[in-house]
């Protein structure tokens, strides 16, 4: 196989780690826990801060008329990044002159074998080792769905954190085939990879940096303008039977009803070790549920 071109790229971020220990009192943070579970008011903050990262790279190469925003694949429930990008590009609206104004492209991807190792470990990503991040990198990758929208476009590619550049590796490699001229990374936090590499739990440190009790879980449920995340039902399914039963009962028959539907929407955790959980979020008991096949939520990823 013909080697592919080796894109040009740069990156830009809002915080850069470049060496241990991480000082997670760091207000750059503050929002960022509940950013990864979809709350709007963090997803906001984080944007309006992004904003000005997106228009300096856009400045720097002033001649390109062929900018494209996107972030990393989705299925059926958005990411962090996949909000943050919706919300960059809401705010970017306006700003730029429609010339170099970034068009945005959202990156499908097919649901996820429930039989395949990397779907039992689908909430366990942060805590994995550098060369699990790569083998499960590769299966996700494998699942994007190609997009000719690409080729020849300049790529601003906004997501929340790089840690040990998987992700990276992987999207880069995607890139190129699909023919785009350029990548640029937008984070919130970019770690120096061999820092990242040698100390990957430090991702799900990040990630929970300002822990939520399940009453606060439940009054992000609930909060106005919420859009719930893949990682978010990856965490009420990660909680013991007793904390999951406070939270349904917290979230009332509507709550509990929109959880359902969330739930059932995400192949991610399509797989068994979830369905006990799963059940008891669907009223079922201990019984497995019958899933159905997982549809984009309305408004979650819509194609612009």
């Amino acid at each position: 196989m013909t080697p592919l071109p080796a894109l040009p790229e740069s990156v830009h971020c809002l915080h850069r780690v470049t060496r241990l220990p991480v000082d997670l009192a760091d207000p750059v943070f503050a929002c960022y826990s509940k950013m990864k579970l979809g709350d709007a008011a963090s997803v906001a903050h984080y944007a309006a801060l992004l904003v000005p990262l997106v228009e300096r790279a856009i400045a720097a190469a002033p001649d390109r008329r062929d900018w494209v925003l996107t972030a990393p694949g989705a299925d059926a429930l958005p990411s962090g990044a996949n909000l943050l990008c919706e919300a960059v590009d809401e705010l970017l609206r306006g700003r730029l002159a429609p010339e170099i104004a970034p068009r945005r492209i959202d990156i499908r991807q097919h649901p996820g074998d429930p039989r395949h190792r990397e779907l039992s470990r689908a909430d366990k990503y942060s805590r994995l080792r550098w060369s699990e991040r790569r083998r499960s990198r590769a299966y996700w990758h494998s699942l994007l769905i190609d997009e000719p929208e690409f080729a020849g476009r300049a790529v601003i590619f906004v997501n929340d954190i790089n840690v040990t550049g998987a992700q990276r590796d992987g999207m880069r490699k995607w890139f190129a085939r699909m023919g785009a001229a350029s990548v640029t990374w937008i984070y919130i936090v970019d770690v120096d990879e061999a820092v990242g590499r040698a100390a990957p739990e430090l991702e799900n440190a990040i990630n929970e940096s300002r822990p939520l009790s399940i009453e606060g879980l439940a009054e992000l449920l609930l909060s106005d303008g919420v859009r719930v995340t893949s990682k978010c039902i990856g965490k009420v399914l990660s909680l013991s039977v007793p904390d999951l039963e406070r939270l349904l009962a917290l979230l009332g028959e509507g709550g509990r009803a929109e959880l359902r539907r969330l739930a059932m929407a995400d192949s991610r955790y399509a797989a068994a070790q979830y369905a006990a959980k799963l059940a008891l979020v669907l009223g079922e008991g201990a019984r497995p549920p019958r899933r159905r096949k997982p549809t984009p939520l309305g408004g979650s990823q819509a194609r612009q």
